[in-house]
């Protein structure tokens, strides 16, 4: 139980693409077998003894502990009625979330929303992501967040999409 409690990963910084592409192995000799460049009995020593990333001029390799609680807003289920609740992926599908949450939660939920995602990030949505709210609920976002309604990307996209008047 103790094992399962240390476990870690091998976090892999690739520095000749993007800063965002890393790759992640269970196990240094994992990567060592998919790399045979880098040579496992070098690399562990470096990483027990000095505690810090092993980084070279192409690659930043290093230790992290594996997270085995996903990280989620304590957000009643009810409101995510049509969807796989336990699965719902809370990063990838934030937008949905928020608009859902601003759509049908309340205000205890609206709290839990900016908790979670954080209210710059909720506003940065709202301005240039949430392409559908209703009337009232833009209403509510602009007095809550003291926003203006062109500020809002729902707003300026319904202004774009007018229906006939008749």
């Amino acid at each position: 139980m103790l094992k399962e409690l240390n476990k870690r990963v091998i976090v892999v910084h690739w520095k000749r693409f993007a800063s965002t592409d890393i790759d992640v192995f269970s196990s240094l000799k994992g990567f060592c077998d998919s790399y045979p460049t880098y040579n496992y009995h070098t690399l562990n020593n470096y990483l027990s003894k000095k505690k810090v990333p092993f980084e070279n001029d192409e690659i930043k390799i290093e230790r992290q502990p594996l997270i085995q609680k996903v990280r989620r807003p304590d957000l009643p289920k009810v409101l995510f009625w049509d969807f796989e609740f336990d699965k719902l992926d809370w990063n990838r599908s934030y937008k949905t979330v928020i608009e859902r949450v601003l759509d049908k939660g309340n205000l205890m939920d609206w709290e839990e929303m900016i908790r979670f995602y954080g209210r710059e990030n909720v506003v940065k949505a709202l301005k240039e992501e949430i392409t559908y709210l209703s009337d009232m609920t833009m209403e509510a976002v602009c007095k809550y967040f003291q926003l203006s309604k062109e500020k809002l990307r729902c707003y300026t996209k319904k202004q774009l999409h007018q229906g006939h008047w008749i």
